[in-house]
């Protein structure tokens, strides 16, 4: 057998080395994590009012609108109290309201007190703030999967391979 027909025959062994399969079920799933994006948040409403609160960071932002149709409340005046903050918040866009709020930035309980004024309605509208602890970095463990595995000895063997039979060959034949 020349070089390029060993080439070939091994090149035709390469799927045996591959090792997927298929979407078959290893066991009981673990359990999903809590989403990373998410941000902790509140929610409250009164027959007048719908209010959700998300804390940004150190930044309390809160979306206003009408319970009743769901339109933004523009122009109102929200404040929030807590047992460690209070502050009032400002418009940054229609039915937007934002306040620093370092104070509640640690995982815990959070009960909020908001007191809203738009125009001739005004609502006191209670919530809780719940804040997690930031989840711990998964440590990286080194380990390679079996796909990554087959590929590297896939991609090593072919060229050892070759070089094998090219040094078996007479070296009068040899190009």
């Amino acid at each position: 057998m020349n070089a390029p027909q060993t080439f070939l025959a091994l090149l035709g062994l390469l799927p045996g080395l591959v090792l997927a399969h298929g979407d078959e079920v290893h066991g009981e799933a673990p359990p999903l994590p809590a989403s990373s994006h998410s941000l902790p948040s509140a929610e409250a409403h009164s027959l007048d009012f719908e209010l959700v609160a998300q804390l940004q960071g150190d930044t309390l932002t809160v979306y206003l609108d009408r319970y009743s149709d769901n339109q933004p409340v523009t122009e109102a005046s929200i404040e929030v109290a807590s047992a460690a903050f209070s502050a009032t918040l400002a418009a940054v866009a229609p039915g937007t309201y934002q306040a620093s709020a370092a104070p509640l930035n640690h995982p815990g309980q959070h009960e909020l007190l908001f007191t809203v004024l738009a125009g001739e309605q005004s609502d006191l509208l209670d919530a809780r703030l719940s804040v997690s602890p930031a989840p711990a970095a998964e440590p990286l463990t080194g380990k390679l999967s079996s796909g990554w595995l087959g590929a590297a000895v896939a991609l090593l063997a072919v060229p050892l391979c070759g070089w094998l039979a090219w040094r078996r060959q007479p070296q009068g034949v040899r190009a």
